[in-house]
């Protein structure tokens, strides 16, 4: 089936491609185009299931109303629910999404934000897996509209949403510690050189009241639950009797092991980074320092589309935002 045009509607109603596309496109008012006629160019648009080109229109009007995204992994709750509050959030303003996952692959992720500058995206929010600043500059120095979630560069003047990391593992550890918990572990992540990661280890360390006994175990983002199994086994036997998850993602793989490994846990508490549903339904009891991930999203849609909009008044904002402590 052939793709209707603009030619085909101007031919159909006997006026000029250029009258069209500017009522399309939301300039009739102000090129002083008879309503009655926007209204014939309309209608007849719509009769003709005509469907712009997005990407055409951003060479010749500047943008293509479209925001990139880029996560790690769409498949951890966590982002997945970011995702979908900024999809809200730019939806409400009149933006669509393209939202890409680089699985913590550097490479990978020079190549998605390169593909997605070459489809002339208006803007970026990136949850980037970078581990120096020197990609991010060569974006700012190009004059990319771009917002950092969740990763933060501290030493780079771009727009940016995290929340308390250190603080937050802080809670966590002086929440066990209320429990009754004596001997604490960390189970961290790769990599570790990610900002909120790196500041979760530090506020654990912060927190543990006897350094020398604190323990951290550093589990492969690419193998969690063979790490975890691992460091497990490690622990059984000891005095350990509680575990801060610096995310979701160990938690889970956590709760798989205790199936099997249930008296391990008989007398253990543990508390995680980050809130799912499921830490309401299981066994045993996970509670949680809960992002405001609603907050972040529609807070780094407005932080950009100001960036994309007022590029010389523009102020550069880091935002930090608050946790909460939720407990089971």
């Amino acid at each position: 089936m052939k793709k209707v045009s603009l030619k085909d509607i101007a031919d159909s109603l006997g006026v000029s491609k250029a009258l069209v596309s500017l009522v399309l496109n939301g300039k009739g008012d102000e090129r002083g185009i008879n309503k009655n006629t926007q209204e014939r160019v309309r209608v007849k648009a719509k009769e003709l299931n005509y469907v712009p080109n997005q990407y055409a229109r951003g060479l010749r009007v500047g943008r293509t109303d479209t925001i990139g995204v880029i996560v790690p992994d769409i498949s951890n709750a966590f982002y997945g629910k970011l995702c979908k509050a900024i999809e809200q959030e730019a939806y409400r303003k009149g933006f669509n999404l393209i939202i890409s996952n680089t699985y913590e692959d550097v490479q990978k992720e020079k190549k998605l934000i390169t593909d997605l500058i070459n489809r002339n995206i208006d803007g970026l929010i990136l949850a980037s897996s970078f581990d120096n600043k020197n990609e991010l500059q060569g974006l700012k120095d190009n004059d990319v509209p771009l917002v950092l979630v969740d990763r933060v560069f501290e030493e780079l003047d771009i727009d940016s949403v995290a929340v308390s990391n250190k603080e937050g593992a802080e809670k966590a550890v002086e929440f066990l510690y209320g429990l009754g918990v004596k001997n604490p572990v960390c189970f961290s992540i790769s990599p570790v050189y990610i900002s909120s990661i790196s500041e979760r280890i530090k506020g654990y360390l912060s927190a543990v009241k006897d350094v020398d006994k604190a323990k951290l175990f550093q589990i492969p983002h690419d193998r969690i639950q063979e790490g975890v199994n691992l460091a497990l086994s490690e622990l059984r036997g000891t005095d350990f009797d509680g575990i801060f998850c610096v995310n979701n993602s160990i938690a889970k793989a956590i709760l798989k092991a205790s199936s099997t490994q249930n008296d391990l846990f008989e007398h253990v508490k543990i508390v995680s980074f980050d809130d799912i549903e499921i830490f309401d339904l299981v066994n045993p009891k996970i509670s949680s320092i809960a992002q405001p991930i609603d907050e972040i999203g529609t807070s780094a849609v407005s932080m950009l589309i100001d960036r994309m909009e007022n590029k010389e008044t523009h102020t550069i904002e880091k935002r930090i935002l608050e946790t909460t402590l939720i407990e089971r």
